[in-house]
């Protein structure tokens, strides 16, 4: 569970996961969405009310720098990374998850965004959706135990996730929304 609450105060994404998490060799997407500082910087609230500060660090690869605050009684600055790309006219946004302590691989968290004038909203994977296409083989990947990895995906595959030909990938219902303050 802490690996998905990090994942989910960097994306600042905090709702469920459930019971797997959905990662990839590689980061989700095929070019960068390049930035604008003036839009993407700033102090942002999130639905449960807690600031997160975003700096936009490469405008041209997409990346982005995240701090906020963790914890109610140590409050510790914690910060990350994130990488935007797109897909067609989907954006994902990707943060590296070093698991080098169980099987020396690095793996992505990713998610849906999408910016809306002052609001950026995240839909997270279904695992359970992603988790059968894998099985069924038409995403390459592999199921642990609670952790479902995305293998090579070509651009074929990106297009199976952005269609939803093969069901509902991302959870629609709930996303988490970031509402930009007015500083």
């Amino acid at each position: 569970m802490k690996k998905c609450l990090l994942f989910l105060c960097v994306l600042i994404i905090l709702g469920g996961w459930g019971c797997s998490i959905v990662t990839s060799e590689r980061p989700l997407g095929e070019m960068p969405l390049v930035l604008n500082p003036a839009e993407w910087e700033g102090t942002w609230i999130t639905t449960e009310g807690a600031p997160v500060v975003i700096k936009v660090e490469e405008p041209a690869r997409g990346r982005l720098k995240l701090a906020w605050i963790e914890g109610d009684k140590d409050m510790v600055l914690k910060t990350a990374s994130v990488t935007l790309l797109k897909s067609g006219a989907w954006t994902f946004a990707n943060l590296t998850e070093d698991d080098r302590k169980n099987d020396g691989r690095v793996r992505y968290l990713f998610a849906r965004v999408k910016k809306d004038k002052g609001n950026i909203i995240v839909w997270l994977p279904r695992s359970e959706k992603f988790a059968g296409l894998v099985e069924g083989k038409i995403l390459p990947g592999s199921l642990a135990k609670e952790t479902i990895l995305l293998g090579e995906l070509g651009p074929e595959h990106l297009k199976i996730i952005a269609s939803e030909d093969r069901g509902v990938l991302f959870d629609w219902e709930n996303p988490f929304v970031l509402t930009k303050t007015g500083e």
